[in-house]
């Protein structure tokens, strides 16, 4: 596959260039959240209390994740630049060096996680019932023994990504989600010899699913024309490409920790609430789920142009890839927005049956959807700025939203001024308007153009 020649933009371009790109992204977002969606919607046939053991599983399994995300978006950058200034060569190093460095990353949060999912859960969600505890430990225990394999899945998806290729993460990410469909439908409640197992078998579903994606992207990154990683090539450290990854991916890093640090610390006050008021939280979040598909495939394609436009020295184009990504998925987004504010009860009933959670959902549902452009702007621009290499500026953004806006005003609202669940969206709805001005700003300034990477 060699690099598609790097044309002038303009705005008709620029959208097809942004389409092409975010399409199959878009649909790989769908199959990948359904994974998750997945879980929750046959976990919730349970009972709450599975309903939130999953939904606590996946907080502490997020902590590890935010590791990885950190290395990919180092690597998609560095790939970006080197593939459209045309040094295919370089890009494939890049790979390389990213999967040596990962082993020992995934490795390390693997053990962690298994041996102290319990006291993890614990410490952070002390107000949680036992039985919710006991329930997502064992979740995060079973889904952390795949966590290399997982490693591979997401950083090999982001490197093609980066190369331009949306079209082979979405097909690997099929399978992933057709494994995890099979995989729960067995194990959650049983087939033939094999007993019903709950949420432990929501776990083995969902690490099934990242055992086979994982070994598949390593078979597909070894058969790439441009990025191919064979086992004959050389696996020794280069401490420079390493350096390289790790000054884009460090802040990047730090960022994602902060926002899973601030979501845990969120998560906390709001299953203080009690299991009703988190289940609702958590089918909520699913719902809202459906949202960042697009949003999200609108970002993958602004990393990927605005990083090759600028490995290309075109900056003029970069801005225009961003620019033009960002009014694709604000108009995308606001007509989800307008669809979660007129019909969220059919949406919430996909995942829970009880008219509790229906009823808290569907009002969390209606208060998010009016911050759905100020989410389009924030996601598709951070997008850009992390092809650009500039994740220093993200970072600070999102520890100033976060902990000021996001945690700060749901502990008063939730807490203090006894708002409840409400009080808490509201809080989160302001941190989104407060990280779409920002960074909308950050990106009109253009000083993202001269990052060196």
């Amino acid at each position: 596959m060699e690099a598609e020649p790097q044309l002038p933009f303009s705005a008709a371009s620029a959208r097809r260039k942004i389409m092409l790109l975010a399409g199959p992204a878009i649909a790989e977002n769908l199959l990948h959240t359904m994974v998750g969606i997945v879980d929750t919607a046959m976990v919730g046939r349970l009972g709450p209390a599975s309903l939130a053991a999953v939904g606590l599983g996946n907080q502490i399994s997020q902590i590890g994740l935010t590791v990885f995300g950190a290395l990919a978006t180092g690597s998609t950058a560095l790939v970006a630049r080197y593939i459209g200034a045309n040094e295919s060569e370089k890009a494939a190093d890049v790979a390389r060096q990213s999967l040596i460095l990962g082993i020992w990353v995934s490795g390390a949060v693997m053990m962690t996680l298994i041996l102290s999912a319990r006291g993890l859960l614990g410490l952070l969600f002390a107000r949680s019932e036992e039985l919710v505890l006991d329930l997502s430990s064992s979740y995060v225990r079973i889904v952390s023994l795949a966590m290399i394999l997982n490693y591979f899945l997401i950083v090999i998806n982001a490197i093609l990504r980066g190369a331009g290729d949306t079209k082979t993460p979405l097909r690997i990410t099929a399978l992933v989600n057709l494994i995890n469909v099979l995989g729960n439908t067995v194990f959650i409640y049983g087939l033939g010899p094999i007993p019903a197992l709950g949420v432990a078998g929501a776990a083995i579903g969902t690490a099934l699913a990242h055992v086979s994606g994982g070994f598949l992207a390593l078979r597909v990154l070894g058969r790439h024309d441009l990025l191919g990683v064979r086992l004959t090539d050389s696996f020794r450290a280069d401490r420079a490409i390493i350096r390289r990854i790790a000054n884009i991916g460090v802040p990047a890093g730090v960022e994602q920790g902060m926002m899973r640090l601030a979501q845990l610390v969120y998560t906390m006050i709001v299953s203080s609430l009690g299991t009703v008021s988190y289940a609702a939280h958590q089918v909520a979040l699913n719902a809202e789920s459906l949202s960042f598909m697009p949003g999200a495939g609108f970002a993958t394609a602004s990393t990927t142009l605005v990083g090759q436009n600028l490995g290309a020295k075109r900056p003029d184009d970069a801005e225009q890839s961003g620019r033009t990504a960002r009014n694709l998925g604000i108009f995308v987004m606001t007509v989800m927005g307008v669809i979660f504010a007129v019909m969220p009860e059919p949406i919430v009933r996909i995942f829970s049956k009880d008219p509790e959670v229906i009823e808290l959902a569907s009002m969390c549902l209606r208060l998010v959807a009016i911050a759905q452009p100020a989410l389009a702007t924030w996601m598709i621009l951070a997008g850009g700025l992390r092809g650009a290499g500039d994740t220093r500026a993200i970072m600070k953004i999102v520890i100033i939203s976060l902990v000021f806006v996001r945690i700060g005003l749901a502990y008063l609202l939730a807490i203090c001024l006894d708002l409840g669940l409400i009080g808490a969206w509201v809080a989160m709805v302001l941190d989104l308007f407060v990280r779409g001005v920002l960074i909308q700003r950050r990106f009109s300034q253009g000083n993202w153009k001269m990052v060196k990477v």
